[in-house]
């Protein structure tokens, strides 16, 4: 009699109005858990929820239990079959009591939602946790229409979780519970499928392959008298699509069908879930399981899966190791010099991992097969959707496989998640396959899906071309190495132009893996990730990156549609062109588009980068070309006695008066316009500006400070830039002098920059 005495489980089965009935589904994972021979789970250790003690109240309640009978050494085993629901954003479980005619308040007050059970598992002091969740029931088929036998169906998608919709986002469901902390989650079935039960059995096809996994039934080989996490997941992800293909291949006429379990692949430790059976261990010589013991995996490493995380940012850089890999290990101490780089604030960073059961027939080793690529990139797509979607801009540096895992993923994004793209760098990735003669020569054909002229390769290559046509709305870098004893230069580069093309030294596993902060992979990605001039050249980084992430999301929703925006699409696409230091695509689309001819703003936003341009790099003709277009946005606005647009072009006149013509005259004549017109214009920070710099070029220093101070007080960062780049700019045409101990330059920067 052997007990895994550290072992704790809650179980949840419930029976709705609907028909279906998942308590059987609970009552025999109870079974198998509590058998001595089996899991040994010690029966007091097991929660078993059912009927009317599966309400809110009855699960909420087994977590508080958990908490208080569990360590930071324990497993726990939880298992949920029901429905699940979604609401508006809100992905939430259906306890007991649950029915169609509830007011919302009524369905809201007796639901249990993702993240209360996200809190839940958040307050338990142990990692070694399995969440199974069975959870999308095609209710005609969990009343076992379906069968194999007849091939008949008379399945019915309807009503599931009280909402008179089917649930089929079990993967978003599991994704919305993952803390992100290494806990193991394996749903029934993918996105936008189901869960079914097959002719007169009593489980579900899911809950009948795990209760197999459990009695030591998914394989005859064992090495060890236990049954562990990732093998079993591995199990259900191999033996449940097989079985559903073929019951539905039998059915006339045949249904198009899937059923393919989710993992999610970032596990904190392979722990025991059960014993492998006495009869079998005597079969096969094994020693006896030691009673009591849940951990006994040798050399053991925490798996990591945040780099860092913090309230309010909204980039995310994900990192993507190869097969060969682990999440946190493989970039060496990249994430670490990254988060003490000031420029990088503003940017979570998250290790995308996987775990090796993901290729268990080959092991560990540099390459993988396709089919274990294709799982990953989904898992990846499915995390960006739900497990990311708070974050507005995405970087991704991918390494080996890891590469082509990224540009699977980016291919099969929807639109709305592949725009939030902003930077992709692939190093050492075989973006091109292998030769098939290298192939044969060094790998024995063992990898022949990796080969240059296979299935996958070609049709990613397709796939990405039609996709892209070399023109990324991204920025990309693909990086070779000098000494890649595994990728050649030309698998690495062939798919792509060369202007994206870069070499540092190394071979395959050490080119990501620097020394110190000089060295050359390191400083490419920090210089990657840092390509704006906006982004670099002022202090307060993370404000920078959140506005930046912004800006990426408006330009690629408005960009493609830029000929049909109105006058304020095209001011928000134009801003946003010019916080990405994209102002030469800005400039074309303010000069061809014709809604910037008959609107005064618009022609000052012309005007505006021209005056950037100048003073980026001084030229006569941009200069002279601001100078025209606030001119003429002026003579328009003082037509229209549109004081707000006339105190905006006059003060931005005698500002390029002092600047580019050293005219004081034209200067002091505009500044008593603009402050002229302010004056009859309500109060806002750009008001006070205009107020703020008229009197500067006055030399009334002290109202200038008054007033500046007043603009900067409800200005964001890029506001407070654009005052400081006149404000500045300005004061030192006007004193020939830039002197940083200067007290009005001193002023100007502890206001503005800090």
């Amino acid at each position: 009699m052997s007990k895994l005495n550290n072992a704790y489980a809650l179980l949840i089965g419930i029976e709705y109005e609907d028909g279906l009935n998942t308590i059987g589904d609970a009552e025999d994972i109870a079974a198998i858990l509590t058998d001595e021979h089996l899991c040994g789970y010690p029966s007091e250790n097991v929660i078993l929820l059912k009927a009317d003690q599966a309400d809110r109240e009855g699960i909420l309640n087994g977590f508080e239990h958990l908490k208080e009978q569990t360590d930071e050494n324990s497993s726990v085993f939880i298992f949920y079959s029901g429905h699940g629901g979604v609401l508006g954003d809100t992905f939430h479980f259906v306890p007991y009591g649950m029915k169609d005619g509830m007011t919302e308040e009524e369905y809201k007050a007796a639901w249990v939602t993702a993240d209360e059970i996200k809190q839940k598992i958040n307050s338990l002091s142990t990692r070694r946790l399995i969440f199974f969740l069975d959870c999308c029931h095609a209710t005609g088929i969990a009343k076992s229409d379906f069968s194999t036998a007849q091939g008949t169906t008379t399945a019915d998608h309807d009503s599931e979780g009280g909402d008179a919709e089917k649930f089929d986002k079990a993967e978003g469901l599991a994704q919305k519970i993952d803390n992100e902390r290494g806990i193991s989650i394996v749903a029934s079935c993918k996105e936008e499928q189901q869960s079914y039960q097959l002719g007169d059995d009593r489980n579900s096809l899911f809950t009948k392959h795990l209760i197999q996994a459990l009695k030591g039934n998914h394989q005859t080989h064992f090495v060890e008298p236990y049954v562990r996490i990732l093998e079993v997941a591995g199990y259900l992800l191999r033996a449940i699509p097989p079985v559903i293909e073929a019951a539905a291949a039998s059915c006339d006429p045949p249904l198009d069908i899937k059923q393919e379990p989710y993992v999610n692949l970032e596990m904190y430790d392979n722990f025991i879930l059960s014993y492998v059976p006495e009869e079998l261990r005597k079969k096969l010589a094994l020693k006896a399981p030691d009673e009591g013991v849940i951990d006994s995996a040798k050399g053991h490493k925490e798996v990591k899966t945040i780099f860092r995380e913090s309230p309010g940012a909204n980039n995310l850089l994900l990192f993507i190791h190869g097969f060969s890999g682990e999440a946190g290990d493989t970039f060496g101490n990249i994430p670490e010099m990254l988060m003490n780089d000031s420029s990088m604030d503003g940017w979570d960073m998250k290790p995308f991992g996987y775990s090796s059961y993901i290729s268990p027939e080959m092991g560990k080793d540099i390459w993988a097969g396709i089919e274990d690529i294709d799982r990953i990139s989904n898992y990846l797509c499915t995390s960006v959707k739900y497990k990311f979607d708070k974050y507005d801009r995405i970087a991704i540096v991918a390494h080996s496989l890891g590469g082509l895992i990224a540009q699977r993923a980016i291919l099969d994004f929807k639109e709305e998640y592949r725009n939030k793209l902003s930077h992709l760098v692939l190093l050492g990735t075989p973006s091109n396959g292998i030769a098939p003669a290298k192939l044969s020569k060094v790998w024995n054909n063992k990898y022949n899906e990796m080969s240059s002229e296979g299935e996958f390769i070609t049709s990613l290559r397709k796939d990405w071309e039609r996709q892209y046509k070399d023109d990324y709305p991204f920025n990309l870098k693909v990086v070779a190495s000098t000494e890649d004893e595994f990728v050649s230069i030309d698998s690495c580069y062939a798919p792509f132009n060369n202007d994206h093309h870069v070499t540092i030294d190394g071979r395959h596993l050490s080119m990501v893996k620097p020394t110190d902060e000089n060295d050359d992979c390191y400083q490419l990605i920090l210089s990657t990730l840092t390509n704006s001039e906006f982004h670099n050249q002022y202090t307060n980084s993370e404000e920078i990156n959140i506005a930046l992430g912004k800006y990426d999301v408006v330009v690629k929703q408005l960009l493609p549609r830029k000929d049909e925006l109105d006058a304020a699409g095209l001011k928000r696409l134009i801003f946003s062109l010019e916080g990405l230091d994209r102002r030469e695509e800005a400039l074309q689309i303010l000069n061809e588009h014709p809604k910037a001819q008959e609107d005064t703003d618009l022609m000052g936003i012309i005007g505006g980068r021209y005056k950037r341009a100048y003073l980026k790099f001084p030229s006569e003709s941009d200069g002279d070309a601001a100078f025209v277009y606030y001119e003429l946005a002026l003579e328009q606005s003082r037509a229209k006695e549109n004081y707000g647009q006339i105190y905006y072009h006059a003060i931005n006149l005698a500002f390029l008066s002092i600047v580019v013509l050293n005219d004081q005259e034209k200067m002091l004549a505009y500044a008593r316009m603009a402050l002229d017109a302010a004056e009859k214009c309500k109060d806002d920070p750009w008001k006070n500006a205009t107020i703020a710099e008229a009197n500067l070029y006055l030399q009334n220093f002290e109202k200038a400070k008054e007033y500046y101070l007043k603009a900067s007080e409800n200005s964001g960062i890029r506001e407070k830039i654009s005052m400081h780049l006149n404000a500045y700019a300005g004061y030192t045409a006007l004193m020939q002098t830039n002197n940083p101990e200067d007290d009005f330059i001193l002023f100007l920067k502890e206001n503005f920059l800090s």
